[in-house]
């Protein structure tokens, strides 16, 4: 038994890979040698040569140029961009409302120690009035 290695017979493009008997008569389109380099190794994209009776390979640079898809960035719809402008309006006045509530607090705070002190100078006002300006 033994292995075989078909190629296209149009591109020259491996094919696959098949066993057959010894005696067996190798296909026209199939060759018992191995697409792989001096290492043993498997070539990228191997094609025949039939003039030099052996198989090419790309480069690895040049078959991941060939294979690697480009990544896609999706384009986002007129609706999704409008929700997302939405969100971006609504985040801005959410900071805003809380911007106002801290401000009001602070100014809360200032009025009731405003009043302390009012209601202070009120107290020793009547305590003067009363010791009659003294």
């Amino acid at each position: 038994m033994r292995e075989v290695y078909f190629y296209d017979k149009n591109t020259k493009a491996f094919a696959g890979y098949d066993v057959i008997e010894d005696t067996a008569e190798i296909p026209e389109n199939a060759t018992t040698v191995e697409p792989v380099d001096s290492n043993g190794i498997g070539l990228y994209d191997p094609t025949w040569n039939e003039s030099a009776h052996s198989w090419d390979s790309l480069t690895e640079e040049e078959w991941k140029k060939k294979y690697t898809v480009p990544e896609v960035k999706p384009v986002p719809t007129q609706e999704e961009q409008a929700t997302a402008q939405q969100m971006l309006l609504m985040a801005d006045l959410q900071n805003k409302v809380d911007t106002l509530a801290d401000t009001v607090d602070e100014m809360t705070k200032s009025n009731q120690q405003i009043n302390a002190t009012l209601a202070q100078i009120m107290l020793q006002n009547a305590t003067n009035a009363e010791n009659g300006g003294k």
